[in-house]
């Protein structure tokens, strides 16, 4: 690891944005967009026109259910509507007029990917389509996926339905802090049944070949259209670090391994060339003493609050650039907050950090001047 250049750092307030992308190996994607992240921190380790917008298919439904999570109405019924029963394959071939759980029509949606019960948890949500991927993409925005639009809640092609590698890795980060959708997604097989009494019911199975063919594999979401190609956002986690890989057209079938090929070798680049680096200690002191204005010391030191760790390669610069004024007005207390630094990895801002007072500093008043001159009368 290259040695840290600054100062001190300590609590982490707020991440600024994703460092560039090291220098790491091609790795001959078939993918038309790719992309690895690290789901806490949201960097980006390798990316292939991650930021081009594109049609993603069924792995639009990774927002589907986060919204209707989101909605709490797990436990209400939806009735079928003529537009959810018309839906194309692939469907669960609903009749108009069933009714449904809505938490049923969740599991049905992710581990079949079914057109139609998408619709459905769609309307019973907002009363239409379009007014249901309004919240989709008003939700994605709210995840920072900014290039993101939603037409649809299935994923099946429309005009103006689209998104990018970055932004579909972040919304599955997003969704994978909700443990219901983590559930749902790593469920083998769920049995549903209609509840209007006609006592109809399916057992659906989870369709995600990268649970049966990576190790670690903590969740994802397969799709494919005409437009889109085949598309694949995963999961994966190793020692407590969790990767999310996202491909965008991956070839079009009969060629339905190369999504899963690409995945593995996006997430084995994650894995295998970076790790968390602790970058400094709590209570590690800033080298420069802080001047007081009026106080009863001339200067007073400030340090670290926290411990802050990254998730760096050996190829990363990591840079600290501490921000102290020229001169502080007492009275200052122990713990105050006094300056803060800037972690720049590879000259991109990722973190602005705490420096906080070591010690109390009391305003000169008169009982410090009669102090003062007690004590010079005394001893001089």
């Amino acid at each position: 690891m290259k040695k840290w250049i600054g100062a001190a750092l300590c609590l982490l307030l707020v991440v600024v944005q994703t460092p560039r992308v090291v220098a790491l190996p091609d790795l001959s994607l078939n993918a038309l967009s790719a992309v690895v992240m690290e789901a806490s921190t949201g960097r980006i380790l390798y990316e292939k026109n991650a930021y081009e917008q594109r049609p993603m298919a069924s792995t639009t439904k990774v927002m589907t259910l986060i919204v209707a999570l989101e909605a709490d109405c797990g436990e209400e019924l939806a009735t079928v509507s003529e537009l959810a029963a018309k839906q194309p394959e692939v469907h669960m071939d609903m009749r108009a007029g069933e009714q449904y759980r809505m938490q049923d029509l969740y599991y049905a949606m992710m581990l079949e990917s079914w057109n139609d019960t998408a619709v459905v948890i769609a309307e019973h949500i907002s009363g239409s389509v379009a007014a249901f991927c309004e919240l989709m993409t008003q939700k994605a925005r709210e995840i920072g996926a900014m290039h993101t639009q939603f037409k649809t809640p299935n994923g099946l092609d429309a005009q103006g339905h689209y998104t990018t590698a970055a932004d579909l890795a972040r919304i599955m980060a997003y969704a994978m802090e909700n443990e219901e959708f983590r559930q749902i997604i790593n469920t083998q097989s769920y049995t549903i049944r209609t509840e209007d009494g006609n006592s109809r019911s399916v057992t659906v199975h989870n369709h995600n070949p990268m649970l049966g063919s990576y190790v670690g594999t903590t969740g994802g979401k397969t799709g494919y259209t005409n437009e889109a190609g085949l598309c694949l956002v995963t999961s994966a986690q190793r020692d407590g670090v969790e990767l999310i890989a996202v491909v965008l057209a991956s070839g079009w079938p009969p060629h339905s391994k190369y999504r899963v090929a690409d995945a593995a070798k996006l997430l084995d680049l994650g894995f295998e060339n970076f790790a968390f680096e602790q970058i400094v200690s709590a209570g590690t002191p800033v080298e420069e003493m802080i001047e007081v204005a009026g106080g009863t010391v001339d200067y007073v030191n400030a340090h670290v609050s926290q411990d802050f760790s990254y998730f760096v390669t050996e190829e990363d610069q990591v840079e600290l650039i501490c921000d102290l004024p020229y001169s502080l007005q007492a009275p200052i207390r122990k713990g105050d907050l006094v300056g803060a630094v800037t972690v720049l990895v590879n000259d991109t801002p990722v973190a602005v950090l705490e420096v906080l007072a070591d010690q109390d500093c009391a305003i000169r008043n008169l009982q410090y001047y009669w102090k003062k001159l007690l004590y010079y009368y005394t001893y001089i």
